[in-house]
């Protein structure tokens, strides 16, 4: 399988194609696809989904991909290596890698389903034609321009993803996997927050009653779910390159770096040093 190599910060395409011109490939860099107009069948992963107008992809390094158009397709793409989130001093890099984690760990992210509103996917499409044509014309302020735009392609995509902002979860509707799960994906970065004690306060119930609805519904305990989760957004960002100890341990809410260190060491038997070779 062939690896494209992207040394640009950033990349933006916007193209027309009735016959895909590219071969089963993965990458260095993350993609944002969205599909302008045309349908067909997207090979990513080892699995074919079907691909339609509106349909909008974020893929990063590990995933492998390659498109069958059925029909006429005009495809976008916001190539971007890890450097770009770094590009503008004036932000949370430590956030935006978060976000990155977050939507590129939801299914939808794979198969295109990230916008749920026709309203959004107009916005969608007016976003990126801006960022498309700004691009081009590479003037003062273009590069800026381009990450507010992008910036605000980010706010739609999470408003899709929490459905317009956390969902405030009740007793009524706390005895749901999902509802546990969704609270879990949204605090995984404040451990404080994880503790079966206040997870069970949130949910109203006791602290054993927790454990074992989660066990029964889950098939694992809630300790080693949520351990499990963290371990592979650790893993997934040694893999894009992440190397700063410091820099990992504070964006994952550890003590110090000796904290990470002994997270590392007890859930998998390696120590950090060994994990960083083989993700490198």
């Amino acid at each position: 399988m062939e690896r494209y190599k992207q040394f640009d910060r950033l990349v933006i395409n916007d193209f027309v194609a009735e016959v895909w011109q590219h071969p089963l490939h993965n990458h260095n860099h993350y993609e944002f696809i969205f599909i302008v107009e045309g349908k067909g069948m997207h090979h990513i992963n080892k699995r074919l989904l079907p691909y339609r107008k509106g349909s909008m992809y974020l893929l990063g390094p590990e995933d492998e991909h390659e498109f069958m158009i059925d029909e006429k397709t005009r495809f976008v793409y916001f190539k971007f290596t890890k450097l770009y989130l770094d590009t503008f001093k004036n932000e949370d890099a430590s956030e935006w890698n978060q976000d990155i984690d977050s939507i590129i760990s939801l299914k939808a992210s794979k198969t295109g389903d990230l916008l749920k509103s026709d309203d959004d996917i107009e916005m969608i499409t007016l976003l990126l034609n801006m960022i498309v044509k700004e691009h081009q014309k590479n003037e003062v302020l273009s590069k800026k321009i381009v990450f507010q735009l992008f910036k605000s392609i980010m706010l739609v995509i999470k408003r899709n993803k929490h459905s317009c902002g956390t969902k405030m979860i009740t007793s009524e509707n706390a005895e749901t996997t999902e509802d546990l799960l969704e609270y879990i994906e949204l605090n995984i970065y404040n451990p404080k927050m994880l503790t079966q004690k206040q997870i069970a306060a949130h949910f109203h119930y006791s602290p054993n009653y927790i454990g074992t609805f989660f066990k029964e519904k889950v098939g694992t305990s809630l300790k080693n779910y949520i351990q499990q989760y963290r371990y592979n957004l650790l893993e997934q960002r040694l893999k894009h390159g992440y190397n700063s100890t410091k820099q990992l341990a504070l964006e994952f809410g550890f003590t110090d770096e000796s904290h990470l260190h002994k997270f590392v060491k007890g859930f998998t038997g390696k120590t950090f040093t060994e994990l960083k070779q083989l993700t490198a």
